[in-house]
């Protein structure tokens, strides 16, 4: 690194004290640019080597004052090092003499703050453009941000420039050791991570993604759902408390609707229509893609919202309860009524995708429409074990039919 600055001292003689001493000033110098301020050090001009920009002689007096204008030369080397590093070009020589007198504040953009400023944007919408849930998904990506610069760079925040693939590389690393997250999880924060940075490119903070050629880690998924026997033991059990057969009907409601915690638990009358075909559908948007969800009310669907609908509270057709006590809950059921699967609410759409849908043979593109995926690509990437089997259980019917037609041909 080549530095722009040239640091020079001389005497301002044109005010001296009554004692003959003129004080020493400091010019800094950066491309046609010039800053200059006293040192505060006064010293008899006839004691002043103007050539060398120092103090004659080796009298204590002298020497002390050459040490500290060699003291001056090197913070002032050092601040723009600092910003050489930090900023590349982008300093000024005010920058420079800012951090000498300790005044300096970096407005630079830097992660944490950028990521601030949207988490503020993003509490603003909650309601309109975002959840609850997406908002404090946000706060949680930030906190583990915050958390890796300090452990891992004893820092409080980092500019955009300095992010590099690294960076990146060494915080997926982190989660997983540190934090001990699984591939999928580390995936959605660094993903989220990547939306701010993005917005930094966005705001031209920085001239490209620092990120580039950063490949998430491999999931090992396992599609979850209950097969038609589950089903059907599930919903036929008897329950002796009243909160577990509440809680099992709301999960069948998914089972039979396709519907995500927040839209099961946000639908309301206005949601429910008379469709063209003269039956009743639920219509509505979905939170996560913003998509438009259309849905025919199957008849085990529309018995739990006669059971539950509660006309007058808000216009909500099933009664609130939290993700995480419907799930502990759906885990005790899944322990009384012998299925040995971990369920949660999440388990019902898929359930609704794949042994409702699927398996009674509904083309793939209208189990995409009624899932409210963005496009069908999504539904055959995420059920292509179910598709597969279907593909099997197919091609067995055409093989026996095909066999069925090869014995009843008559011989030549």
């Amino acid at each position: 690194m080549i530095p722009k600055i040239k640091i020079s001292f001389y005497l301002l003689t044109s005010k001296q004290t009554a004692k003959g001493a003129s004080t020493i000033y400091c010019r800094i110098v950066m491309d046609d640019l010039r800053k200059q301020f006293s040192t505060g050090i006064a010293i008899p001009t006839r004691e002043w080597d103007k050539m060398k920009q120092k103090a004659k002689g080796k009298s204590i007096n002298n020497e002390a004052i050459n040490l500290h204008l060699n003291q001056i030369r090197n913070k002032l080397a050092e601040a723009e090092t600092k910003l050489m590093i930090e900023k590349t070009n982008s300093y000024s020589i005010e920058d420079i003499y800012l951090i000498f007198k300790g005044e300096y504040e970096d407005n630079s953009p830097t992660l944490l703050k950028l990521f601030k400023e949207r988490l503020s944007k993003m509490e603003e919408l909650v309601g309109s453009e975002y959840t609850t849930r997406t908002f404090r998904k946000f706060k949680e990506v930030y906190k583990h941000v915050e958390d890796y610069l300090h452990d891992n760079y004893k820092l409080n925040d980092v500019s955009f420039r300095k992010l590099d693939f690294k960076f990146i590389q060494d915080f997926q690393e982190y989660l997983l050791i540190q934090k001990k997250h699984k591939p999928i999880t580390i995936n959605k924060i660094i993903q989220r991570v990547n939306q701010i940075v993005l917005l930094a490119v966005k705001y031209k903070y920085i001239p490209e993604h620092p990120f580039k050629g950063y490949k998430p880690l491999k999931e090992v998924k396992r599609l979850v759902f209950l097969i038609e026997e589950e089903v059907k033991k599930l919903e036929n059990f008897q329950f002796a408390q009243e909160r577990l057969e509440r809680v099992r009907d709301y999960y069948m409601f998914s089972v039979y609707t396709g519907l995500a915690y927040n839209e099961a638990f946000e639908l309301k009358e206005e949601h429910i229509i008379k469709g063209f075909d003269n039956q009743l559908w639920i219509k509505m948007i979905r939170l996560k893609t913003q998509g438009e969800i259309n849905i025919p009310l199957l008849p085990q669907a529309l018995k739990i919202i006669q059971k539950y609908h509660q006309a007058g509270e808000q216009g909500y057709i099933l009664p609130t309860i939290s993700n995480q006590k419907m799930n502990s809950y759906l885990k005790e059921i899944a322990e009384i009524v012998g299925i040995k699967k971990k369920l949660t609410h999440h388990t019902a759409r898929k359930t609704f995708a794949s042994t409702i849908l699927l398996y009674n043979n509904v083309p793939i593109e209208i189990v995409s429409k009624l899932l409210g995926h963005a496009n069908i690509s999504i539904t055959q990437k995420s059920y292509a074990q179910v598709i597969n089997k279907n593909v099997s259980n197919h091609m067995l019917q055409l093989s026996k039919q095909l066999e069925s037609k090869q014995e009843h041909k008559e011989p030549l």
